[in-house]
């Protein structure tokens, strides 16, 4: 019986093989070298990931900003500065891959909408309302699937290149040891996905930036205390600021979710609560804003 690695090589370079089929192979491998982050990775992209699950960095997606008007159609949706376009322009894509497979062959329009009460927001500031949406290219979703198919490629031939085969469709005892004692993913959505890396140099890195997202949330905690940001504007704040608490208390934050909410703090400091207390807070965002 052939062996199960080189095998999911070959299938992850057939385009003839669907990109659902590859990842169903790459999760008997990945069970039987029992690797439960990149079982949990297939099983997000196999089955879609839930609001509260974290997704990939490949998934977010910059698009854009549009007004669907029921006569002429989608029209470009402008916004009164560069930083509350930019956003609103991105967009966290959770769909499945056989869904998404789907929609990258679609002729119509793909569109991402935001949450009823940021719609209603931004339908209250044109003067004439229609529903927002961010327009996205069915480029952009073929871009995921292949990222995902490139990414199993990537695992598949560093195993074989380690010798990590599972002759017979499985995996000796030694097999699995190198992989269990030894596989730093890293973040396993992420560009590295290999054996034996030294991540040393990556482990004081990130921990010197959550030092520094602590101690942004104290500084925007201290704002909020102080009443220097109220009404609406203190009520975005404080989500965003929730968004980096669950961030900080994750054992895997995720670094592009951290500067999308900073990006979106510098906006509502900047917009509502003036400039002061915007350039004190400024260096304590600078490390997280992009």
């Amino acid at each position: 019986m052939a062996a199960i690695v080189p095998e999911l090589v070959n299938m992850a370079t057939d385009p003839a093989v669907s990109t659902a089929d590859l990842l169903l192979k790459a999760l008997v491998v990945a069970r039987r070298l029992a690797v439960p982050d990149l079982v949990d990775w297939i099983d997000g992209e196999l089955n879609g990931y839930n609001k509260g699950k974290d997704i990939p960095d490949y998934r977010l997606l910059r698009g854009q900003l549009k007004a669907l008007n029921p006569i002429n159609g989608p029209i470009p949706l402008m916004m009164p500065t560069a930083e509350s376009a930019e956003h609103l322009t991105l967009t966290r894509v959770r769909q499945s891959v056989p869904e998404l497979v789907q929609l990258s062959q679609s002729k119509q329009g793909l569109f991402s909408f935001f949450s009823a009460d940021l719609e209603h927001r931004l339908m209250q500031g044109m003067e004439v309302p229609m529903r927002p949406a961010i327009s996205l290219s069915t480029v952009q979703i073929h871009g995921i699937v292949e990222k995902v198919r490139s990414r199993i490629l990537e695992w598949a031939l560093d195993l074989e290149e380690r010798g990590v085969l599972g002759e017979g469709m499985t995996f000796t005892p030694q097999e699995k040891q190198m992989v269990q004692q030894h596989y730093h993913f890293g973040d396993v959505t992420g560009s590295q996905i290999q054996i034996g890396s030294n991540s040393s140099n990556q482990m004081q890195t990130k921990t010197a930036d959550l030092d520094a997202l602590k101690a942004l949330i104290d500084v925007l905690h201290g704002t909020l205390d102080r009443g220097e940001v109220a009404g609406e504007p203190g009520d975005e704040l404080r989500s965003e600021l929730a968004t980096l608490q669950a961030q900080a208390v994750s054992p895997k934050p995720k670094w592009h979710v951290i500067k999308a909410t900073a990006n979106s703090i510098k906006s509502v400091l900047e917009n509502a609560a003036g400039g002061i207390v915007a350039a004190q807070t400024l260096p304590y965002l600078a490390p997280f804003l992009s």
